[in-house]
């Protein structure tokens, strides 16, 4: 495979100036470049500076990174099975299904109550057949207008 100028370019951009940071399948190659070709050995020469440059940074010291980063590990909830799935149902105000489950649970209560008001109610039904005739006549949201003719 033979080193084309784009390829040695993008080579010393990723791995830096120095041959040995290059991959090692395409070393020998890059390296022959490098001494043939004038263009290569400028680039090189612009990435050596900047090598040097980089390497004379130093990252100050930050000795409280470490304890403020392990003082902000979650800790582990524990609880029995029931506490876990009412945390799933109703989680707290600061996880984000919290935004979601509340005013779902709040849209559904007049529904509940609905039917647990409808299911009372319905003791003075003679017949459950007559009952259910009547729901899916209601259901199938047609006029009464129509039945009063």
């Amino acid at each position: 495979m033979k080193i084309t100028p784009e390829r040695f370019a993008t080579i010393v951009e990723v791995y830096g100036s120095q041959p040995e940071h290059w991959p090692v399948e395409e070393r020998a190659e890059a390296s022959a470049f490098l001494a043939q070709n004038p263009s290569a050995q400028a680039l090189v020469a612009e990435y050596q500076s900047l090598d040097a440059w980089l390497d004379q940074y130093r990252v100050p010291a930050l000795p409280a990174l470490e304890a403020h980063v392990l003082s902000q590990a979650r800790n582990v909830s524990t609880g029995n099975a029931f506490d876990r799935l009412m945390d799933w149902l109703l989680p707290h105000s600061g996880r984000v299904l919290a935004w979601v489950w509340r005013p779902a649970m709040v849209a559904c209560l007049p529904l509940i109550c609905g039917i647990y008001l409808a299911d009372y109610f319905s003791f003075g039904i003679e017949s459950p057949q007559n009952s259910w005739e009547e729901e899916l006549y209601l259901l199938s949201l047609n006029d009464y207008a129509e039945t009063l003719e």
